[in-house]
């Protein structure tokens, strides 16, 4: 009889919190080990297995070892609580139940499905971090943090739980003492098995005959595939953010719609660099151009949108000489309007539409444009072997910067935040594979990147502020209006002169021990 509590955790920061712990309440948490585990769930054609109440895994082992055969009975949940039957052996990989040794698991199966044959239901992929559980010297059972992929039919799933299973001398008082540890982190209890949550999945889609597509989460991708199909998967996740935004982009009524597309446009660009020496040269090449197009005219709409969105508000605190901004205003928005004339002519184009299509077939044609990998020598190609290299590459061209922070102009500081913005990528693209850990990372990184966006966009404000005074009839017949723009320039002038001196507080952030720490965690988890 298997007895554990399950808890689902929606937060990254909770799961990270909680896979940093060592004890909860007087239980001692002692790490013994982290993996990824692959679980294919069989059943037969007609679902005998689970008519009869049972669930089949079967869990990989290592390269040329023997898998594991779990049957679990289901049901038997009360809140976080599960007790229910399981059985387990060791199988031959890949074997049919023919050939497996016998055991109660084996017949259980065999009795349920009456030797039909098993077809796989789906496939889940987690990454297991576990604890041994131990209160006064005595073994009281296993946690384990999971990070549980599920794609299925199409729909992709990506969940965080806890698990707390019983040992031999573990007890349900143990379990209630545990839950009340757990519960100043949030966690929630989960009356579900991964089981019942994924066919739960598979039966919403298999019914349907057109099932509507669930938004990802995330791409997908794990530690042990090729850079190319990893790549791959990357640019479809956000390739489809850029379509979903579309239609919003082009009615204008919302800003962040385009803001978002073009995010999801300058990902795709940023995933390119680092898969692009997986795909042959000619096969991506044009995909290539075309983004770069598409970010340009996006761009170009963005940033005017956001001078004019901060001139607006400065406009608003005027007051009674809000009007004298006008002039500024409207030839801003009269370049914003022609930008996106442009840029819609670009989305209506012929150009833009067989992009998307072509593209759209790449990215769901595994093995499509692909180098051949000679195999002597072997090469790293999988996300293991060439994500360490990487990582500390895109870190070292960041933190080189060290050496001219003190005197480092505004057109330096912002080619820092390119290479802030390309590790931030790097790294949310690879998040599932590196595992749990890296959320202060990533928040050193966009505290960085922000800062350095805003001093960046400081700076181009006044130089188009500068621009319009010596130019603009406005400001040379209008008093009223020099005054106004004169004024939002000294504050531009006032901001960047403080962005620049507090430049140090996110900076030291990013190449502090603590982030190169966190970072080694994860490559190691490779």
């Amino acid at each position: 009889m298997e007895i554990e509590t399950k808890y689902a955790i929606s937060e990254l920061g909770v799961f990270d919190a909680l896979v940093e712990l060592r004890a909860l309440g007087d239980y001692t948490l002692r790490p013994i080990g982290e993996r990824h585990v692959v679980d294919h769930y069989l059943d037969t054609a007609h679902r005998d297995l689970l008519r009869g109440g049972y669930a089949c895994r079967l869990r990989e082992g290592e390269a040329g070892r023997h898998w594991l055969l779990t049957v679990k009975g289901l049901g038997g949940a009360e809140g976080a609580v599960h007790q229910r039957e399981e059985h387990e052996g060791e199988v031959p990989p890949k074997s049919a139940p023919a050939d497996w040794p016998e055991s109660p698991a084996r017949d259980t199966v065999t009795r349920l499905s009456e030797d039909r044959p098993l077809t796989e239901l789906f496939t889940l992929r987690q990454l297991r971090n576990s604890r041994a559980v131990e209160r006064g010297g005595r073994a009281v059972g296993e946690l384990s943090l999971d990070t549980v992929e599920a794609d299925i039919a199409g729909h992709t799933s990506l969940e965080r739980e806890i698990e707390v299973e019983l040992g031999a001398s573990g007890t349900m008082d143990d379990l209630h003492a545990i839950d009340a540890a757990l519960r100043p982190y949030g966690v929630k209890a989960q009356s579900t098995s991964k089981f019942e949550r994924a066919l739960a999945m598979l039966d919403d889609t298999s019914g349907a005959p057109t099932p509507r597509k669930k938004k990802r989460k995330a791409p997908g991708v794990r530690a042990d595939e090729p850079m190319a199909e990893a790549g791959r998967k990357i640019l479809r996740f956000h390739f489809e953010r850029m379509l979903a935004n579309e239609a919003g982009t082009r009615k204008g009524e919302d800003i962040e719609a385009l803001h978002h597309m073009r995010v999801a446009t300058r990902r795709q660009r940023a995933a390119f660099r680092i898969a692009s020496p997986y795909f042959k040269r000619k096969g991506v090449k044009a995909f290539r151009d075309e983004l770069r197009a598409l970010a340009g005219h996006l761009g170009e709409v963005r940033d005017l949108d956001v001078l004019i969105e901060a001139a607006e508000a400065y406009g608003a605190s005027l007051k009674g000489a809000a009007a004298a901004l006008d002039p500024l205003l409207d030839e801003w928005r009269s370049r914003r309007d022609g930008a996106r004339d442009e840029l819609l002519s670009h989305l209506d184009g012929e150009a833009y539409r067989d992009f998307t299509r072509r593209f759209g077939e790449f990215l769901s044609s595994r093995g499509a444009g692909v180098k051949d990998t000679p195999g002597d020598p072997p090469r790293p190609r999988l996300v293991r072997h060439v994500l360490p290299t990487e990582i500390w590459d895109h870190y070292g061209r960041l933190r080189a910067y060290e050496t001219v922070m003190e005197w480092a102009p505004v057109q330096t500081i912002h080619s820092l935040r390119i290479e802030d913005k390309r590790l931030r990528y790097l790294l949310e693209f690879f998040a599932e594979a590196l595992g749990p850990g890296l959320s202060g990372v990533l928040e050193a990184l966009v505290g960085l990147q922000d800062h350095i966006g805003e001093l960046h966009d400081v700076d181009v404000t006044i130089g188009l502020l500068r621009d319009f005074l010596m130019r603009s009839s406005y400001a040379s017949t209008d008093p009223a209006v020099t005054a106004a723009v004169g004024r939002y320039l000294n504050l531009k002038q006032a901001r960047l002169r403080s962005l620049q001196r507090t430049l140090k507080r996110p900076w030291k952030r990013v190449v502090g021990k603590r982030l190169r720490t966190a970072l080694s965690r994860a490559v190691a988890r490779l």
